[in-house]
């Protein structure tokens, strides 16, 4: 069994990201680079995350993920806020995982 922190890093960051990545593409309309700057992560990891090339884990994950629970964050990620990133990846984190880490940055 894994503990919480490896899940995260693991499974839920990389699910975060990808639900995140769909909505700045398909509400907000960034491009790969916009929105990988946003994240901050290279443009490839971002075509991966838009064409959905990753582990079953990953996907079940990105599945549960209500896109509610993030929304306020998105559209300040999309208008450049980038510190929201981390906001709603945290977000996910902590109701995935059920249980707040020290890193969190929920609240934001």
């Amino acid at each position: 069994m894994i503990n919480g922190y490896s899940r995260a890093t693991r499974v839920i960051i990389p699910a975060a990201r990808s639900v995140i990545a769909r909505e700045l593409r398909q509400r907000y309309g960034l491009t790969e680079q916009e929105i990988a700057a946003r994240l901050g992560v290279a443009q490839a990891a971002v075509s991966k995350y838009l064409s959905g090339r990753y582990s079953r884990e990953i996907k079940e994950v990105e599945g549960r993920v209500e896109t509610q629970w993030i929304a306020t964050k998105v559209g300040m990620l999309a208008q450049g806020r980038d510190e929201y990133a981390n906001a709603a990846i945290c977000t996910i984190c902590k109701k995935e995982n059920n249980f707040e880490c020290r890193f969190s940055k929920a609240d934001l």
